[in-house]
C-alpha cells in the first residue's frame, strides 16, 4: 500500500508492505528489492529515502513523485500525447532505464502505471519491487529463481520462457509502453493471458497498430523504434543507452524533414544516430 505523506510541510510517498499476505517470500523480496535502490539518484527515478518499521510493517518512504501517472494520461481523453509528447516521455524512461543499468540493475516491471508524471510533466520511473541484479555479463547476480514475476502484457518472451533476466527485458517492456503511447489501448485487449503468454513465445505475437490509426512523418519512424524494442532476439535490442541517444536526436527536429528514411531509425545502425 501506498500513502501520501507529509513531514514539515513536504509531502512523501510512504510504502508499506504488510506482513497478512499469502506469499511471504515474495513480500520479502519486493521489500528487499526496493531498499537496494536507496543509492539512486536520477531526476527520471522517484527517490527512495530510507527504510523504517512502523506497527511490525516493514516501509520504504519516497519522494512524492507526482499526482498521475503514465497509464493514466494515456486513459484520459482530455490529455494531448501527440508526438512530441510521446518522445519526451519515452526520453524520460529511456535516461532512468539507462542508469539503472548502468548500476547493474534491470527494472523488470517497466509499464505505464509505474511511471509517475509529475507537475512538470517529467516522468520519473518508480517501483522497482521486481527489480533484479544483473552483472557484467548480464546474468543474474544471484542464482535464486524469484517469486516477483511483473505483469504479463508487458514482460519479455524470454522471462516468459524462464530464462534468466538481464537489462533488454526492459527494452522489451518499453517497446509495449511506446505502443501504448502510441495508440492509448490496452496491450492486447481481454485477450486469454495464457493464449497471449503462448502467442508471444511461439508465434512472435505482438500488439497490433489499430487499422483506422494512419501512422505519418515522425509517428512513423516512432513505431520503427518501438518494433525494433520488442525484438525476440535480445541482441537486436536496443540498449537503453541507445535509445536515449536516439531519442535526443530526434527532439532536436521539431519540423517535419523532407527525407523520411534520413530520420528514421535502422536496426542495424543504432549507434550511429541515422537519423539526420
Amino acid at each position: 500500500m501506498v500513502y501520501e505523506a507529509k513531514y514539515r510541510g513536504k509531502r512523501y510517498a510512504l510504502k508499506q508492505w504488510h506482513k497478512s499476505t499469502k506469499n511471504r517470500r515474495a513480500t520479502k523480496e519486493s521489500f528487499e528489492a526496493e531498499a537496494s535502490t536507496l543509492h539512486f539518484r536520477h531526476p527520471n527515478i522517484v527517490r527512495a529515502l530510507c527504510v523504517l518499521e512502523l506497527g511490525g510493517f516493514h516501509s520504504l518512504i519516497l519522494e512524492y513523485g507526482g499526482d498521475k501517472n503514465l497509464q493514466e494520461v494515456i486513459n484520459c481523453p482530455d490529455e494531448c500525447l501527440n508526438n512530441s509528447r510521446q518522445v519526451k516521455f519515452a526520453l524520460d524512461i529511456s535516461r532512468a532505464l539507462a542508469f539503472a543499468h548502468r548500476q547493474g540493475i534491470a527494472h523488470l516491471d517497466l509499464k505505464p502505471s509505474n511511471v509517475l508524471v509529475s507537475k512538470h510533466d517529467n516522468c520519473k520511473l518508480a517501483d522497482f519491487g521486481c527489480c533484479q541484479s544483473v552483472d557484467d555479463n548480464e546474468r543474474p547476480a544471484s542464482p535464486t529463481k524469484s517469486s516477483l514475476t511483473g505483469t504479463f502484457a508487458y514482460r519479455a518472451p524470454e522471462l516468459l520462457k524462464g530464462e534468466c533476466p538481464n537489462t533488454k527485458a526492459d527494452i522489451y517492456s518499453l517497446g509495449i509502453c511506446l505502443w501504448q503511447m502510441l495508440t492509448r489501448e490496452r496491450p492486447y485487449g481481454h485477450e486469454n493471458p495464457h493464449v497471449v503468454i503462448f502467442a508471444v513465445v511461439a508465434y512472435q505475437h505482438r500488439p497490433k497498430i489499430p487499422n483506422e490509426k494512419l501512422l505519418e512523418g515522425k509517428e512513423k519512424c516512432y513505431a520503427e523504434l518501438m518494433k525494433n524494442c520488442w525484438q525476440a532476439d535480445t541482441q537486436q535490442r536496443p540498449s537503453a543507452r541507445e535509445v536515449v541517444k536516439i531519442l535526443k536526436k530526434w527532439e532536436q527536429y521539431c519540423e517535419p524533414v523532407s527525407d523520411l528514411d534520413d530520420f528514421c531509425i535502422r536496426s542495424t545502425f543504432y549507434a550511429n544516430h541515422s537519423c539526420k
